[in-house]
């Protein structure tokens, strides 16, 4: 399994999750879902490499705080939608400093805002047709958690997840940073909980229709 950044200038941590492997010896489909750090400093390359690549809906994950600090140059554009994935209120620093660390966070987080998380998922699930563009700041932990649940859908095993997740520490070059068992940790209390990642978002507003588009638009039928 080969896991390569996509080379647009001003993003470090982008990539197409086309290629992971599914449990049914299928792929996920290439030009379905991107993800990626902050576009605040997208060049115009970047932009046109955006472009290129068929997206046609990009989705914010911060909160609007955030968006306003470092906006992303793709706001004004029809394809851009800020949703945000946590509460705005919450500040993660001060909750790791109660917390056993990411994990934790992670597991809170799924928890405690599964409406907010769920309608990020239904965003991916009634985007046009084309690439959908999802992400945070730095394109790893509230991205991280959308993404896992994304290829969950698509049948993707645990460990290719959690192997996809720990690239960003590749791209950012800060080994150790997004460690592999936060990501497990996450899903495993979906399991532990709801059952399945289908029951979670099912559990917390996603309708059918959506689930059945989401698993269409990932799953590569060739």
């Amino acid at each position: 399994m080969a896991i390569t950044r996509l080379d647009w200038p001003g993003l470090r941590n982008a990539r197409d999750l086309g290629g992971l492997p599914t449990r049914d010896g299928g792929r996920v489909r290439h030009g379905a879902v991107v993800r990626a750090d902050s576009p605040h400093a997208l060049t115009a390359a970047g932009i046109a490499a955006l472009r290129a690549h068929g997206v046609t809906r990009v989705i914010d994950l911060r909160c609007a705080d955030e968006a306003r600090l470092r906006p992303n140059v793709l706001a004004g554009d029809p394809m851009y939608r800020l949703i945000p994935f946590t509460d705005p209120d919450d500040d993660p620093a001060d909750e790791l400093s109660d917390l056993a660390g990411v994990d934790e966070l992670y597991r809170c987080r799924i928890a405690g805002d599964a409406r907010r998380v769920v309608t990020a998922v239904a965003a991916v699930a009634d985007a046009p047709p084309g690439a959908v563009l999802v992400h945070c700041q730095a394109g790893q932990d509230r991205t991280g958690m959308l993404v896992a649940l994304l290829l969950r859908v698509a049948g993707v095993p645990d460990d290719v997840i959690a192997a996809d997740y720990a690239f960003s520490s590749v791209c950012w070059d800060s080994p150790g940073e997004c460690e592999p068992e936060a990501i497990l940790s996450m899903l495993a209390l979906v399991d532990d909980r709801w059952g399945s990642a289908d029951d979670y978002l099912l559990t917390h507003g996603l309708s059918p229709a959506q689930l059945h588009a989401l698993r269409t638009r990932l799953h590569d039928h060739h």
